[in-house]
Formats: structure tokens, sequence, C-alpha cells
């Protein structure tokens, strides 16, 4: 072989041999991403009352009903399987959830005589409990709202609900709760506890609610 011809068949090489050292590595294998199981908790409802929940799989093919405070499903794609908890124990998983949590309201109700502003005697008795108990509290929001029964008017029932509430807010102030802090409303007749006709002296509707938060 003549040396020109050697050169090119060198040259020719040796850009294969670049042109191989130039080209992209294959990519990477795909890492395999397995689907963590949601989990979902049953909490118990604020009033105690009952509650339940059909809890499906992501395929749709299996389901359950947790229907227990704290019971517990965890659902994938091929099933869902379920188990009990107790309070402490979802509350120290939970942690970090529970404590971002707002507080629970909290809710009174207190009674007047009929066509004024005067407590019964049990709940003047009750409302120095709630008082005692709200003052406790570091920094609460008190919405305390009036009603009446059916007995008058609106416009005079407007104003005795809204005067039962102003009492009950001043003596929350009384008691060392921050006025900024207190709303007083009054809902007339609007919003009967005991649904009446017109003109029924019910006592459970003559009432003043204290919802704090």
């Amino acid at each position: 072989m003549n040396r020109p011809a050697l050169h090119l068949l060198v040259a020719m090489a040796l850009a294969g041999f670049l042109m191989a050292c130039a080209a992209p590595p294959p990519p990477p294998p795909k890492p395999v991403v397995v689907p963590r199981p949601d989990r979902i908790v049953l909490l118990p409802q604020a009033d105690g009352s009952a509650s339940a929940i059909v809890v499906r799989s992501t395929s749709g093919a299996a389901e359950a009903v947790l229907s227990l405070p704290y019971a517990t499903a965890s659902v994938g794609a091929a099933g869902v399987e379920t188990s009990m908890g107790d309070a402490d124990a979802v509350a120290a998983r939970y942690k970090t959830l529970y404590e971002a949590m707002p507080p629970a309201r909290r809710s009174y109700l207190v009674y007047f005589e009929t066509g004024g502003d005067r407590l019964t005697a049990d709940s003047a008795q009750r409302l120095n409990d709630i008082l005692n108990e709200v003052s406790k509290l570091p920094a609460p929001e008190v919405l305390v709202v009036g009603h009446t029964d059916t007995v008058g008017t609106s416009t005079i029932n407007d104003e005795l609900s809204m005067q039962r509430a102003r009492i009950v807010r001043t003596r929350l102030i009384e008691k060392g709760v921050d006025p900024q802090r207190i709303e007083a409303i009054g809902r007339g007749r609007r919003e009967l506890l005991v649904p009446t006709r017109d003109g029924v002296a019910e006592p459970r509707n003559r009432r003043v609610e204290i919802q704090v938060r």
C-alpha cells in the first residue's frame, strides 16, 4: 500500500473514532416510582354525632366503609386496607396537622325570662361558669347572638335581642375579656331554636348564644 493511501486510511479511522467519542451517551433508565398509598383517618365530629365515609381504591375495584372514630384506611391501586387507631396515636402521627388546625368553636346558650333582659335563675348561674371558662382563654374571639320568641312585633324583638346580647357582652368585658374581641348582634325572631306560630312564648327561643374561638 502506498503512503498516500495509508494516510487516507488512518485519517478515516481517526475520524470514525472521534465521531464515536462525540456521540451522546444513551439516556439513563427511568426510575420506577411506586405510588405511596393514601391514608385516610375518620375523626370524630365536634358535637359527638356519628359519621361515616366510603373509601374506594384508585382503580375503583375495592371499597371500605369507615364508621368509627379514628378508623383508618390505606388506599392504593390494588385495594383498601382498614385498621383501627385511637386518639393519642392519631394525634402523635399527625402532630403538625393538629397544631395547624384552628381551635374548635365552643358554643354556649343562656335563656331569658319572657318580655325582658333578665336571665332565668338557672342561666344566671350557668353564665357565671361560662364567663369563668371564657376569661381563661388566651385570646378568645367571641360572637354574642341575641334571640327572642315570637311574642311581639319584629321591631321590638330586634331591639330586645340586641339588648340581651349587649348584657352578656358587658358581663364578658367585666370578666376581663378584651372588648375588641367581642361582637354582639341581635337576630330577633329570625332564627328560632324551636319553630312556633306567632305569639308563642317558647322559653327556648328566648336565648343568647355565645360562640367562642
